[in-house]
């Protein structure tokens, strides 16, 4: 049995070419000691990635001499982003973008951070990318997104919920955990207003850090639902069907790596080395090595998010 990531020590490591600085005091696990990590069969993925000179001559000039970029991360969402038992940061984007990165010449520094900082990091230019975020409209204001993965929400009751099945407008009376500034704070809000006119009782919503601090609530029982991204309360409920369930999944609407839109030189680079990623079958073996193959977006486009953040 799997629970949902629990703290771990921050530590700063280098793993599979990745150096993965953890700048917060704790770092979730979503291992928590079970049998086999996911990933398993990718982790020496990398040592197969070369330098392409076509790829590698679009990056731009002060990058190259560098020789890295670094990618802002909050590694809270298994199996897409995470921590594993010995502290590195892991997961299906980060191995995606490394192998990227070593296309364009460039090793890939992973940097922690909080969710609510990724964007204000990028505009002051503290990262060079952010990984495995919405592509909202509001967020493609200063920021282009090189859009990989569907997502879509989906909603996690304990097991021992009486309800099978939930969708947003018969949320109403229940308590609905989500990650504070995600998308589905704004979802929340929405059911609970369609609870209220409809003449039945509000849903009460709670903002979490993370999508793993609300999963956790559930568990606890101090909240009957947690809301938030659907790769990762499929992977939850998956590794602990005893003590979860997913009440509602949609898939919509993508995520992005997000580069600062006066980056255009890098944007193109990095997608450039995504794309080829595709054409080699790195992306299509990270998707089923993660378990992530009904979430597709092969194509790499930009910008392809909703036109309103409500969608």
């Amino acid at each position: 049995m799997r629970t949902p990531l629990r703290p771990a020590p921050a530590r700063r490591t280098l793993a599979v070419g990745v150096v993965c600085a953890c700048l917060v005091t704790a770092c979730a696990n979503p291992d928590d000691g079970a049998e086999g990590s996911v990933g398993q069969h990718t982790q020496d993925l990398l040592s197969g990635v070369v330098r392409d000179p076509a790829i590698a001559a679009m990056v731009p000039a002060d990058l190259a001499r560098r020789g890295s970029i670094t990618a802002a991360v909050n590694p809270s969402s298994p199996p897409v982003k995470f921590i594993d038992g010995n502290g590195r940061i892991t997961g299906f984007t980060p191995q995606l973008v490394s192998a990227a990165g070593k296309m364009m010449g460039l090793d890939v520094t992973m940097q922690q951070t909080s969710f609510d900082a990724l964007i204000p990091g990028l505009e002051a230019g503290r990262f060079d990318v952010i990984l495995s975020i919405n592509d909202l409209a509001s967020r493609r204001e200063k920021t282009d997104f090189i859009d990989y993965l569907q997502t879509g929400t989906a909603i996690l009751g304990s097991a021992k919920l009486p309800q099978d099945k939930l969708t947003p407008e018969t949320l109403c009376g229940l308590s609905v955990g989500y990650v504070r500034g995600n998308v589905q704070q704004n979802l929340v809000a929405a059911a609970s207003r369609t609870c209220v006119k409809a003449g039945g009782k509000p849903v009460s919503g709670s903002a979490f850090q993370d999508i793993n601090a609300a999963i956790l609530a559930v568990q606890s029982g101090q909240m009957d639902t947690a809301w938030g991204d659907a790769p990762s309360i499929s992977y939850n409920a998956e590794k602990n069907p005893t003590g979860y369930k997913v009440l509602y999944r949609e898939i919509s609407g993508p995520y992005g790596v997000g580069v600062n839109k006066q980056q255009h030189a890098l944007r193109d680079a990095l997608r450039a080395a995504l794309v080829k990623c595709v054409r080699e079958g790195i992306y299509r073996r990270l998707l089923e090595d993660y378990g992530l193959t009904d979430y597709t977006l092969a194509e790499m486009p930009l910008n392809t998010g909703p036109a309103d953040d409500s969608e």
